[in-house]
């Protein structure tokens, strides 16, 4: 009776860890592309954009390194700003603030390598900040862009700092909007655990599966200090760009890379991403603009006061009554603190 009892446990074990193994396989392979949940996608883009008064325009890039086919939303005349967008998100997040500079500068924004309808992308192995620099200077490129301003947004705002510092004759100005991702000396538990190995393939694959249901939850209790000021068409669209094949499997591994130790997951906590900028804050020789929500889930205020203060040039505004994803909140004013930077 007690060989068949292990027995029994021994084949759940067993079947339970296959289980488990299938999940995380499935979340970091590549799938082939989809082309009808791009198409949705792309429709539901096009409509936001037009509904919001934004005549933008699609454009592709083949990018060298990396080795990706890039999607950017064009936009306005003026001077160049190119807009990264933060997460597991699309270009088309920054809708709020294409509908109000379009009329004042010429706005570039990407999906990011792994994001959108830009070419989907495994991180493993891959040194991020490194990426990030080439990814933004092979774009800037294709886009003959010599020079141009910056607005960054959480993992966005990480690219474009590290941009900034190494390449700073091609940055007239740099604005962060939001948490730059990994700002704090350690890392919140909860990314941790999306940064772990297996872990983030369970969540994704239950309480975090794409989809307008965990879209909004995340939006409500992480992203914004007020739902209500969250369109269902703005949360349509970025759930259709996050449930693209690919896009996922993109997205955990950016997250297991950037947590503090390959494969360590929930056992270490230290960040790499902007904190571990800060020895080099000193010298960012752009003039910068931090905008900051006062509710930000990400991290307090004062981190991004903190590194204002590191910058020759750095300056940090506190937007009241606002989230992670301020420009969401409160876009006339983050528009109009942005406007006048750059101006």
């Amino acid at each position: 009776m007690l060989n068949r009892r292990r027995a029994v446990l021994s084949a759940i074990g067993v079947g339970a860890f296959a289980g488990i193994h299938r999940l995380y396989r499935a979340n970091h392979v590549l799938p082939a592309a989809n082309r009808a949940a791009e198409e949705r996608f792309r429709k539901l883009q096009d409509a936001l954009l037009a509904d919001n008064g934004i005549p933008a325009a699609a454009r592709f890039f083949d990018l060298p390194d990396p080795p990706v086919k890039v999607h950017v939303i064009e936009a306005g005349q003026g001077a160049p700003v190119l807009l990264i967008h933060g997460g597991n998100s699309v270009a088309a997040s920054w809708t709020p603030l294409l509908a109000r500079l379009h009329r004042r500068f010429h706005l570039y924004a990407p999906d990011r390598p792994g994001c959108g309808l830009t070419t989907k992308f495994n991180y493993l192995g891959v040194p991020l900040r490194r990426h990030a620099v080439a990814f933004l200077s092979t774009l800037m490129d294709s886009l003959r862009l010599p020079r141009a301003a910056f607005i960054g947004h959480s993992m966005g705002g990480y690219f474009s700092l590290a941009f900034a510092l190494a390449y700073p004759d091609r940055v007239s100005k740099l604005v962060l909007v939001g948490e730059p991702a990994g700002s704090a000396a350690s890392i919140r538990f909860s990314h941790r655990l999306i940064g772990t190995r297996i872990v983030n393939s369970l969540l994704y694959a239950t309480v975090l599966k794409p989809g307008m249901k965990s879209l909004r939850t995340s939006f409500k209790r992480m992203l914004v200090a007020d739902i209500r000021r969250v369109p269902d068409d703005y949360l349509e669209c970025l759930a259709a760009g996050a449930m693209i094949p690919g896009a996922v499997e993109s997205w955990l591994t950016m997250v297991e890379r950037s947590t503090a130790m390959p494969g360590a997951g929930i056992l270490s906590g230290s960040s790499r991403l902007t904190h571990a900028l800060r020895p080099e804050l000193d010298g960012l020789k752009p003039p910068a603009l931090i905008l900051w929500g006062d509710n930000d889930t990400f991290g307090p205020p004062t981190l991004g006061q903190e590194m204002a203060r590191l910058m020759p040039r750095g300056r940090c505004e506190v937007i009241p009554d606002a989230g992670h994803s301020v420009f969401v909140d409160q876009p006339e004013l983050c528009a109009h603190l942005i406007g006048s930077f750059l101006g």
